[in-house]
């Protein structure tokens, strides 16, 4: 399969072999941490140099640590290390523990895109040395999603009555390595298209599918896309009038059936999800010549319309329920568009989901915006490590990314020795063990 994950080689390679992480001594542990703080001192501080108690770096990775073990404020960090004092000397050198106002502080005055690119950069390193050590291929293709999210609890400002919408964030998710590459603060949810066209523009697209909603199907969005050597899966809506009022009357019955005996026009999925059957059918409808060049020249390298019918069925109630959504796609297999377009779910499901259940996002307390952009860049980078861990150490039995968290706040030095060897290549070189299963 062209769009095999890391996930699904990993689950695919468990199958014939055990996977062990041995685990990484203290000496051990704080060398990896002291090479991660040399990695961190790449993020740019803005600081007053001649009255600066605590490095940059140092605060940064206080702060990933205490958010790994399961804190979720600035005072939830200091408890985290005063409960941790050995550890933090060996690693500092200090007694003192910085208050929570400088780790806010610090929040504050943190350039986004320095950290999100430090620690994406850290996690791209442990997919490398995973795939090097069980000699697992790179994917043909990748598929990276585009979406924006909300976070409830910053729309608030301190003894006023004035109104303040609350932060919004368009992040950029790669299926592959189960990391958000990008997250940008945006003013209101319109603002996600030019944002969104800004980091495509920056991005290496080759054999890459860019999947997105609605909003994001715009001619220049999807130039960007073409002209980065890219694909496209994009939602079909009202906003983009005539080329929706089309699919909806070209996907007619008789049009679909007419498809479905066409090679390569139809497949279909089935699966329990939420207590209820859910099928699809996928149809792929191929543009004419005349089409392409005329009510759908403006859009690069378009060749397809894909409807998608879902129907079901409450496995309790006995509810039947029918959607139909409709897409624009550069692909040309209907498996890979349907493939591509369950996938973009991701965003939502993986990353989204679990930024509220496993972080509680919407019940953040930072009000101040750069500081809460800073914390959910952090969030984030323990959720994809989170991820890593629970495919290689679950074994056949998934370890929720929730359950995850919660290990690491009980057993801080067993789980973080697991988590640091993933994240230096060498150490996760020595410390791999696989043990391939005996055949029945």
């Amino acid at each position: 399969m062209e769009f095999e994950t890391l996930r699904m080689q990993i689950a695919d390679f468990q199958g014939s072999h055990t996977v062990r992480i041995k685990e990484v001594g203290g000496e051990g542990q704080v060398r990896v941490l002291k090479k991660i703080l040399k990695l961190l001192a790449g993020v740019s501080d803005a600081r007053v140099q001649g009255r600066i108690t605590y490095p940059l770096g140092d605060l940064v990775l206080m702060l990933f640590l205490a958010t790994l073990a399961d804190s979720d404020s600035c005072l939830g960090t200091v408890d985290f290390w005063s409960h941790n004092a050995r550890l933090y000397k060996r690693l500092f050198g200090r007694e003192t523990i910085p208050s929570h106002d400088t780790f806010r502080r610090v929040l504050a005055i943190i350039r986004p895109e320095d950290l999100n690119r430090m620690l994406v950069g850290i996690l791209a390193k442990s997919d490398t040395a995973i795939r090097k050590a069980l000699k697992l291929p790179s994917p043909v293709k990748k598929i990276v999603s585009v979406d924006g999210k909300q976070l409830r609890g910053t729309g608030r400002k301190a003894d006023t009555e004035e109104e303040v919408k609350d932060l919004q964030i368009l992040n950029v998710y790669e299926q592959d390595s189960e990391t958000c590459l990008y997250s940008e603060a945006i003013e209101s949810k319109t603002n996600e298209i030019p944002h969104a066209q800004d980091i495509l523009t920056r991005m290496n697209l080759t054999d890459t599918v860019v999947t997105f909603d609605a909003m994001h199907l715009q001619t220049k969005t999807v130039g960007i896309i073409v002209d980065g050597k890219g694909d496209y899966v994009g939602g079909l809506k009202g906003n983009q009038g005539k080329a929706s009022e089309f699919a909806r009357t070209l996907f007619t019955q008789e049009n679909l059936e007419k498809l479905m005996v066409v090679d390569g026009c139809h497949h279909t999925t089935s699966e329990i999800s939420h207590n209820q059957l859910e099928q699809r059918s996928f149809f792929l409808y191929p543009l004419s010549q005349s089409e392409k060049k005329g009510l759908f020249a403006d859009w690069k390298k378009a060749h397809a319309l894909v409807c998608m019918s879902k129907h079901m069925v409450h496995n309790v109630t006995g509810k039947q329920t029918d959607e139909v959504r409709y897409y624009l796609t550069s692909l040309k297999d209907v498996a890979d568009a349907a493939h591509c377009i369950r996938s973009h779910w991701k965003i939502e499901n993986s990353l989204h989901w679990n930024l509220d259940t496993v972080f509680h996002e919407d019940d953040m307390t930072l009000s101040d915006r750069g500081a809460a952009l800073n914390q959910s860049i952090l969030n984030k980078a323990c959720l994809a490590l989170y991820a890593k861990m629970g495919n290689l150490i679950g074994g056949t039995q998934k370890i929720s990314k929730k359950r995850l968290r919660k290990i690491f706040g009980w057993d801080f030095s067993g789980a973080m020795s697991q988590a640091l060897a993933l994240m230096d290549p060498p150490t996760f070189a020595r410390s791999v063990e696989i043990i391939p299963r005996k055949t029945k």
